[in-house]
């Protein structure tokens, strides 16, 4: 195959994946150098737009630098094209219900006994054991039941979920560190092996404090906004033309604040002096940073603010993140060209090498762009064979 830069070249990934955390598992290995091949129907269910120029924005990102090579797995002459590109990968990825797999003729045992050092990546809603086991799920299902939900939204608001897909990305995330290290356990052991990540346990992981404070004190905590339950104070404060966000989780950062503010006598106040007793005062705390706060524009505040260290940020909405010259400079916004939808741009990737400056970035493949590609230079298939196999597909399209 083509040969490509990064940490993973050399490393072969077969993606049967859907939705979006095991494609962005699988996206995250492509921006490294993995050779990404993704499987897909001949008959691809039209999705949902938005659209640039017939292709779907969110695959634009998502699928970038991928391979998509297209089999119909109901039948068995595709199924055995599959079986011969896993027993030549590295990683198989899926997020299919559990068992899925098995009924396709594709379970770990079939897969491991062809490829002993095949890496099986299964990412699904609640995991391969369980009473929910058999259960289908999407993000916001996630959201709900893992508890994050509860403790997102205003006090006497309503459970909310969060303005991403964070269950997905998240389960996502902790896919591509798992195959990671799989694959740092396989040049030990010579052995791969699967890997069952849920995106319920996940979830649950992420919500840090929340977790372990209810196991301890046996109590559900209460949402609080965009405050924190212990460090005061912390949030947004009111300016002239908006929003600021302070952040002050130490009495040292507290003391700063007060100095940044003109307001040094908050120091040796009682209520405010120390941590636990910012606690107790919060709502007068807020009510005294805030009264100043309003005085003064998110320019001024931030100026202020910066001159004492004190951690502090304006709510930027999409379209002023994306011209941030943080994000800039940090090359996390990226251009690729793709034959259909043209050029665009996308977010990048946030890891940065030493030994590998400059990430690659392929555009989104066409449906079944490589399929010929992979077939002759991966399996060495005959043209004759091929055009067999894709005149099987031809009825499906119609």
């Amino acid at each position: 195959m083509t040969g490509k830069h990064g940490p993973l070249s050399g490393i072969t990934v077969v993606d049967l994946t859907q939705f979006l955390s095991g494609p962005l598992s699988t996206m995250i290995l492509a921006d490294l150098g993995a050779e990404v091949i993704k499987i897909e129907r001949p008959d691809r269910p039209k999705a949902s737009g938005p659209f640039l120029n017939g292709e779907r924005i969110y695959d634009l990102s998502i699928q970038r630098s991928k391979k998509s090579i297209t089999l119909n797995l109901k039948a068995e002459k595709d199924k055995r094209v599959l079986m011969k590109l896993i027993r030549q990968a590295d990683i198989l990825v899926e997020n299919f219900k559990p068992g899925t797999m098995e009924r396709m003729g594709f379970g770990y045992d079939v897969v491991s006994s062809i490829n002993p050092r095949i890496i099986h990546m299964a990412i699904s809603g609640f995991g391969y054991t369980g009473p929910y086991r058999e259960r289908g799920a999407l993000d916001m299902v996630i959201q709900g039941m893992s508890g994050l939900m509860s403790l997102s939204g205003e006090p006497d608001g309503r459970p909310m979920r969060c303005g991403t897909s964070i269950s997905d990305v998240v389960s996502g995330l902790y896919a591509f560190g798992a195959m990671a290290a799989a694959l740092y356990d396989r040049e030990k052991t010579g052995n791969g092996q699967f890997i069952d990540v849920a995106m319920l346990d996940a979830t649950f992981s992420c919500l840090e404090n929340a977790v372990i404070n209810t196991c301890i004190t046996g109590k559900n905590p209460t949402r609080v906004g965009n405050s924190h339950p212990t460090s005061v104070p912390f949030g947004t404060f009111p300016v002239l033309d908006g929003e600021i966000i302070i952040t002050c989780s130490r009495d040292a950062a507290f003391y700063d604040l007060c100095r940044a503010l003109n307001r040094e006598d908050m120091i040796d106040d009682p209520r405010f002096s120390k941590a636990e007793a910012r606690r107790q005062n919060r709502a007068q705390l807020t009510e005294e940073i805030s009264r100043i706060t309003s005085q003064y524009t998110l320019d001024e505040c931030e100026k202020m603010l910066e001159k004492f260290d004190v951690p502090n940020g304006r709510i930027n909405t999409m379209t002023m993140i994306c011209a941030d010259p943080q994000i800039a400079a940090r090359e996390m916004i990226v251009e690729a060209e793709h034959p259909v939808a043209g050029k665009y741009r996308m977010a990048g990737n946030p890891i940065k090498f030493s030994q590998y400056p400059q990430t690659q970035y392929g555009p989104a493949p066409t449906l079944g762009q490589h399929t010929r590609q992979v077939l002759t230079e991966y399996l060495h298939m005959p043209q004759a064979e091929i055009d067999d196999l894709l005149a099987g597909h031809q009825p499906l399209c119609k």
